[in-house]
């Protein structure tokens, strides 16, 4: 009787351990998951700060310029941002502009 009560009992051990095993993992998982997002929200963060510090300089740069020297580099940049885009002028223009 003791030798099959003691086989039962470290059966339910041998079953009872593996399925706190599978738990533990997920509960590993699932740390490591919120771990990731964390890091990726943290990282998202960084960038946009990055990106807002970037925009902020050339705002500061560009309001540095006198009037006409920022008129130019407006009409630069559209000029480079349409070449850039491989973007047609007006029709009209193209027909019967300079060649």
């Amino acid at each position: 009787m003791n030798k099959i009560l003691l086989g039962i009992i470290f059966i339910l051990f041998g079953v009872l351990s593996q399925e706190t095993f599978a738990q533990s993992a997920k509960k590993v998982e699932k740390t490591v998951q919120r771990r990731e997002d964390l890091l990726k929200k943290q990282e998202e963060s960084k960038k946009a700060q990055q990106l807002k510090e970037y925009e902020e300089k050339k705002q500061r740069h560009i309001d540095m310029q006198s009037k006409e020297v920022q008129k130019r580099m407006k009409k630069s940049r559209k000029k480079a941002n349409k070449n850039n885009n491989n973007k047609k002028g007006f029709f009209l223009k193209r027909w019967f502009g300079r060649r």
